[in-house]
């Protein structure tokens, strides 16, 4: 069976959308070639939309983990509320894009999901030289995170490897080219290594199969990424 994407002449059949599922169970991270799951046009289509959003830079996460980043919120997940738009139409039309009906049916098959997952948070991240994304874990920020989906929008940078650390002693590294999508899992701790020179851009979102709020507790005074 295929499932028509946005563009006519790509197909996500069955078998594909296994592959990756399978690598995502064994590996805890894929990465999605592009064209597959973001075609050229959805690509400047954020790009455009996401200039009308307000810039912050970020310098410590939800942990207590340093971070040098900055960031364009397009949702947001506060603890003790339910995920939402900020305001403007630029983020409602990025998450439009994001949850349409058969992008969201290619993830649910990747994330092994018998129904569509919510995405809960998204934002746009910038990164200038020296910037960086501590190590840190995703359900730290709220404990329904199940996976993250981060869509790679630049090209010309050194630097900015996106690490995964399975176990205390394996490190993944990973260097997705322009359209490319690193999915993984929100259970196992990564980083972002400092760019060296360029800008690293990127899309970043976390789907759950639950909605309503976030069960986090705040013990003391965070950031929050």
């Amino acid at each position: 069976m295929a499932r028509v994407m946005n563009d006519k002449s790509r197909l996500l059949t069955e078998e594909v959308l296994t592959k990756y599922r399978v690598e995502l169970l064994v590996k805890g991270t894929v990465v999605i070639a592009p064209q597959i799951l973001f075609t050229q046009d959805d690509l400047a289509k954020i790009d455009q939309l996401q200039a009308d959003i307000p810039e912050e830079e970020v310098r410590e996460g939800d942990a207590g983990d340093l971070h040098r980043v900055f960031v364009k919120r397009v949702r947001v997940d506060p603890p003790g509320r339910a995920p939402s738009n900020v305001s403007g139409t630029a983020a409602r039309q990025i998450m439009e894009l994001l949850e349409s009906k058969d992008r969201s049916f290619a993830l649910s098959k990747i994330f092994g999901a018998s129904s569509d997952y919510v995405v809960r948070r998204c934002q746009m991240h910038r990164m200038p030289p020296g910037s960086f994304v501590g190590i840190h874990l995703d359900a730290e920020s709220d404990p329904d995170f199940e996976y993250s989906v981060i869509v790679q929008l630049t090209r010309d940078f050194n630097g900015g490897e996106f690490v995964v650390y399975p176990t205390g002693y394996e490190q993944h590294v990973f260097r997705p080219p322009f359209g490319a999508v690193i999915v993984t899992t929100c259970k196992v701790r990564h980083e972002v290594r400092p760019v060296l020179s360029g800008e690293r851009r990127s899309l970043v979102y976390f789907c759950s199969k639950r909605g309503g709020a976030n069960r986090r507790v705040i013990e003391g005074p965070t950031a929050r990424l």
